[in-house]
């Protein structure tokens, strides 16, 4: 009797030796997932704030591109009507040379 009970108990403490080391295993793996867990949450905070001041960049920069675009036309039609202003003065001297050279 006695020694059935001894090495039932000492199969016990076996079994709570191996639970023990199996919930230590599990508490590693845990605490490794969470860490893991917690540094891609820190990285993907930062992906979306670098996303976030990239498109702000962008909202920027289309801006720009649309004031340089008015820009352009603006300076586009004054040459344009500069251009037209000049040949018709031009067409105006070459009008008053031939009057000049008929007399």
């Amino acid at each position: 009797g006695v020694k059935i009970g001894l090495m039932r108990i000492d199969d016990i403490q076996k079994q709570i030796e191996d639970a023990e080391k199996r919930l230590s295993e599990q508490q590693h793996l845990y605490e490794q997932v969470r860490s893991d867990r917690n540094l891609y949450s820190k990285r993907l905070i930062e992906s979306q704030d670098q996303i976030s001041e990239l498109k702000q960049k962008f909202k920027i920069m289309d801006h720009q591109i649309d004031q340089l675009k008015e820009e352009l036309a603006m300076k586009e039609k004054k040459y344009f009507e500069e251009q037209a202003r000049q040949k018709t003065e031009n067409e105006k001297l070459l009008k008053i040379q031939k009057t000049c050279n008929e007399y």
